[in-house]
């Protein structure tokens, strides 16, 4: 039988039974054959096996570069990214040099295009979501009807607002509240008195004004925790300005014409108050004291060295302290006075007080001795009445703008509806916070937001780890106090328990109609509740701001961070990719942190205690690092401002270090994030650019900001950071992580070979 050739289970070999006395021979053959090529065919299966398994490893690995690629080159479409992206380029000037000023490069757009707006003196992204933010709190005051209407303190905010736009009732009263202010603190309505005898005790006077409106006359007294004991309450006294900048006061050459322009405008607002024609002699007068008060005065330098010392005395050991050399202060009457009407009655042997500037509290009583009485009086006078003109009349208002408008630059005064938007939410931020959340702020940006503030703790932690300036036991101690930050973020969980709420705000009243009235109501509470703290345990869980709130706090005392909601929106938060929420929310989480580490929060221990835990030759290293930092910003000048305008490097160095260490630790905690998403967006139109350089164009665009020169000039002499413009180049230029992002060559203006490196 034969098999048909192509019956699948035999081969194409003749094969039949004719044949079979042969097959022995043949199988014999075969078999040694077989051998043969079974060992020859067993190598090339090998080789075979091995070529293939390369060509499936290449293949594999091909396909994962393919599906990456695509990945990384995968368009957000999303409404926050297509928002992000258009100001991002809107923003920029691509034609400049990133690495010669990334500033200019990120921001010259922005500046171009956002002029300050009449009623401002600076405008810069903090500023545009601050006015968001009234908008918005706007809309939730004038609504009506709705289910917030049932929660008292949402009321009496609502009513505030109502209260405080009725400019026509605030006109009808006239200087009436003024005057019966000036009756209440026992001040004569006339600051031009003759009679040099007046019963007044200044001590007692001063006090009296601090109770019943919250002003700080010659000295600023509150009640916070013990410095050196954080689990108890103490009073604090400080210095305070005399009613006008120190730092122009005692510069008059540099600063003529602003205080030529507070001279004029004392001698108008005195004016209206119908007082006769000695308006000019009064404002030579109240200068004149001001200034001598503003030269016994500590410098901000001096109150930032280490020399500058705090006290802890009793009552009667700080009258002892302020009578060395000439008895005019007593601080027993003043004290009687601050806490009239609260729980606290004040034992001047057993009461302790922290004194933050012992030398002025000397000098004091010095210069009131050598002062006329009638001009200390007239001076009290003049701060109570320019404190609470301006909730009077609109002619009061119109001279406040027109100082503002010479010495600021600014163009048209602020919308009352801002104004009374500010003051609703300054006397019931809490309640406001709890509607504005249900409509503007969800848990799920928290959450985020918590998200990212772990992954800015944990490289910042990481970075203590990896420092060579630290020995291994302060090490220890840093470690302890990164780890013990609380952290609040949006808006306090508590303020959502209506109870609660109710309770906060359980002695605060607004009188429809009648705004001074209300003011002095919600003062008073106000001031009695934070003066019967003294007695009280601190918080140390409380919220140092409300939710609406436009920045960013860390507080050495309490140890704490805080991003209320109110900051947690673009150009900040939200911004669709994470590398630019990380450069940009994430550098402000980092910047807060550090400043638990800068050349202030670094005396405070985990606890907010002033406490040294630093060795002796780690302190060193600090400062050695601290002077480049404030070297660096000291070099940096405004020539529009003319040729002595320079940075202050002493008075920024804490915001400067905490700048410079918040970008370092945002970058380091980005990289954490891409290591658990490996998604890489793009931006659309902005494809080019990848991930890391978005980072810092996040980082660098919440700082695009313009200025009129005089706030640049205020800024610079009065404020604690430096301009905008120098936040970004300062920071980045020490930063060799942006340097690699941006290719910028050695030695190029934004990658100097010599790096300001200390976080």
């Amino acid at each position: 039988m034969r098999y048909k050739v192509n019956d699948p289970e035999v081969n194409n070999e003749r094969y039949t039974a004719n044949d079979s006395i042969l097959s022995w021979q043949y199988e014999a053959k075969g078999k040694r054959k077989l051998i043969k090529n079974g060992r020859k065919l067993a190598i090339i299966i090998g080789v075979l096996t091995v070529i293939v398994v390369g060509l499936l490893v290449t293949l594999a690995l091909q396909i994962s570069i393919f599906h990456k690629e695509k990945k990384y080159n995968e368009m957000c479409q999303t409404e926050e990214c297509v928002r992000t992206a258009a100001r991002i380029i809107d923003a920029m000037n691509r034609s400049i040099d990133p690495c010669q000023d990334f500033y200019k490069f990120a921001c010259s757009g922005w500046v171009s295009k956002n002029p300050i707006p009449q009623s401002q003196t600076s405008w810069d992204q903090l500023s545009f979501l601050k006015e968001r933010l009234l908008e918005n709190l706007r809309i939730l005051l004038e609504e009506t009807g709705d289910e917030h209407n049932n929660l008292r303190p949402v009321k009496l905010a609502r009513d505030l607002y109502k209260t405080c736009m009725n400019t026509t009732s605030v006109e009808a009263m006239g200087l009436k509240p003024i005057y019966e202010t000036l009756d209440r603190l026992g001040l004569p309505r006339d600051p031009l008195f003759k009679n040099e005898t007046l019963p007044l005790d200044v001590s007692y006077i001063v006090g009296r004004a601090q109770r019943v409106l919250g002003l700080n006359l010659f000295i600023k007294l509150y009640i916070s925790e013990d410095i050196q004991d954080t689990t108890k309450n103490k009073i604090m006294i400080e210095q305070v300005s005399p009613g006008f900048s120190e730092h122009y006061l005692v510069d008059p050459l540099r600063f003529r014409s602003e205080l030529m322009e507070y001279k004029n405008y004392i001698k108008n607002m005195v004016e209206l108050a119908d007082v006769g024609n000695e308006s000019i002699e009064f404002a030579n007068e109240i200068l004149n004291f001001t200034t001598n008060i503003a030269h016994i005065m500590a410098t901000p330098e001096e109150r930032r060295s280490v020399n500058h010392l705090i006290y802890d005395f009793s009552i009667d050991e700080l009258q002892q302290w302020t009578d060395l050399h000439v008895q005019q202060w007593n601080w027993t009457k003043y004290l009687e006075a601050v806490f009239d009407n609260t729980n606290v009655t004040i034992d001047i042997k057993m009461d302790r007080v922290i004194v933050m500037d012992l030398k002025y509290l000397q000098e004091l009583p010095k210069l009131l001795a050598v002062t006329p009485f009638a001009t200390i009086v007239r001076y009290i006078w003049w701060i109570t009445y320019a404190g609470i003109s301006p909730l009077t009349l609109q002619r009061f208002r119109d001279l406040g703008f027109q100082f503002s408008q010479k010495v600021f630059g600014l163009k048209e005064g602020t919308s009352r509806w801002k104004v009374c938007t500010l003051s609703a939410n300054a006397n019931f931020g809490m309640a406001l916070s709890y509607i504005y959340a249900q409509k503007y702020f969800d848990d799920r940006s928290r959450q985020k937001a918590l998200e990212m503030l772990l992954d800015i703790k944990a490289a910042f932690d990481e970075m203590v780890t990896e420092l060579d300036w630290m020995d291994a036991d302060t090490k220890i101690q840093a470690h302890r106090k990164l780890h013990a930050i609380r952290p609040f973020v949006g808006i306090p969980d508590w303020i959502t328990n209506s109870e609660k709420l109710n309770k906060f705000y359980e002695e605060m009243n607004v009188i429809p109609g009648r705004l001074f009235d209300t003011f002095l109501i919600l003062t008073d509470v106000a001031i009695k509740k934070s003066l019967n703290n003294l007695r009280k345990k601190p918080n140390k869980n409380r919220w140092i701001s409300t939710g609406t709130t436009v920045n960013a706090f860390y507080s050495a005392i309490l140890n704490s961070v805080t991003f209320p909601a109110g900051i947690l929106h673009p150009p900040f938060y939200g911004n669709g990719l994470e590398s630019i929420n990380y450069g940009a929310m994430g550098a402000i989480m980092g910047h807060e942190l550090t400043h638990g580490f800068d050349d202030q929060g670094r005396r405070y221990d985990e606890n907010g205690n002033i406490k040294q835990w630093w060795s002796n030759q780690t302190l060193r290293h600090y400062h050695e690092k601290v002077q480049c930092i404030i070297k660096q910003y000291s070099n940096y000048h405004l020539p529009e401002l003319g040729h002595n305008f320079t940075v202050n490097g002493i008075n920024t160095q804490g915001e400067n270090i905490a700048d410079n260490g918040g970008i370092r630790e945002a970058y380091r905690a980005y990289q954490r994030f891409q290591k658990r998403n490996t998604d890489q967006l793009v931006l659309p139109g902005l494809a080019n650019y990848n991930q890391e350089q978005l980072f810092f164009i996040g980082f660098a665009q919440v700082w695009c900001g313009n200025y009129t020169n005089g706030a640049l000039k205020s800024k610079l002499i009065q404020g604690v950071h430096a301009p905008n413009h120098f936040r970004v180049i300062g920071t980045l230029s020490n930063n060799a992580e942006f340097a690699k992002a941006w290719n910028c060559p050695n030695g190029s203006p934004m990658n100097p070979s010599r790096k300001c490196i200390l976080w």
